[in-house]
């Protein structure tokens, strides 16, 4: 595909690992977890600017109504609410050891985090923070995420090399899927009912059918440390960060093939969902 390519490469923080794309706006907010801040890349404006959040930033997530954003903050133990349209801190939630990855059950208006530190999940309340269960799980829990579809909540337990998986309406763990080698990020293919898990030791991709919650193929030698992965419709690829390449794999959809790697500098992550769809 001629059109993937790389067109520009933007200064954004110290070591940014974690993003959210909010396609109406047009906003992207990155993590940095050096810089104890979070990067705010405002497209239709064609500007940058920082929020200040806690110490060493990680995941990073929009409220269900998008005005707020939630962010783990791994070496103080907290969750940050800002308010993005007044750029400032409303709140900070104490939650488990070492919080990660973030998502939002906008129909409960639960906030889901996992906590690697501390083997656990915790569900928040969006109207007051308040912790509403710490759920525990396998072995240092980091990625999230939730099919609001079938109403279930995916953890990547990286060193215990599985899936949790939660009932959001019960909030009860029900399985554990075994996987590739370190797990890192969960994607979600609705259309064919896939879920996508890269395995960063592992060099692959393991995927589930998202129906019997069993992998049916996993799909390696694409690339090294494969960490972020999110999927785009309108090309019918799926985009993975490869770490320790310091390249961008794309893939094919539907059979998985290798279709060009794309060279970016220092060792690309994103963690969290990335591509802004036209």
């Amino acid at each position: 595909m001629k059109d993937l390519e790389k067109i520009a490469e933007i200064d954004i923080g110290d070591s940014p690992a974690g993003i959210e794309v909010d396609q109406e706006s047009k906003m992207i907010f990155i993590s940095n977890p050096k810089g104890n801040n979070v990067s705010v890349f405002d497209i239709k404006q064609n500007n940058i600017f920082f929020l200040e959040s806690g110490e060493s930033p990680l995941g990073i997530s929009l409220s269900s109504n998008k005005q707020k954003l939630y962010v783990s903050n791994w070496y103080n133990n907290t969750l940050t609410v800002i308010n993005i349209k007044l750029n400032k801190i409303e709140s900070v939630v104490k939650v488990g050891e070492s919080p990660a990855g973030i998502d939002v059950d906008n129909e409960s208006g639960h906030i889901i985090v996992a906590n690697r530190g501390s083997n656990s999940v915790s569900i928040l309340n969006e109207k007051n923070y308040k912790v509403v269960k710490e759920i525990f799980v396998e072995k240092a829990p980091f990625g999230v995420f939730f099919d609001s579809d079938k109403k279930n909540i995916f953890i990547s337990n990286v060193q215990s090399n599985s899936i949790s998986v939660i009932n959001s309406n019960t909030l009860k763990l029900f399985k554990n899927i075994k996987v590739g080698e370190w797990p890192y990020q969960v994607a979600f293919d609705k259309k064919n009912d896939k879920i996508f898990v890269t395995n960063q030791r592992g060099n692959s991709i393991s995927i589930i059918d998202s129906n019997t919650l069993e992998v049916i193929e996993t799909i390696s030698d694409f690339c090294e440390y494969p960490e972020g992965i999110d999927i785009n419709y309108n090309k019918s690829i799926i985009i993975v960060a490869c770490w320790f390449d310091d390249e961008v794999a794309i893939l094919d959809l539907l059979d998985y093939s290798l279709i060009k790697k794309i060279s970016v500098s220092g060792g690309p992550r994103a963690f969290g969902s990335f591509i802004l769809q036209n």
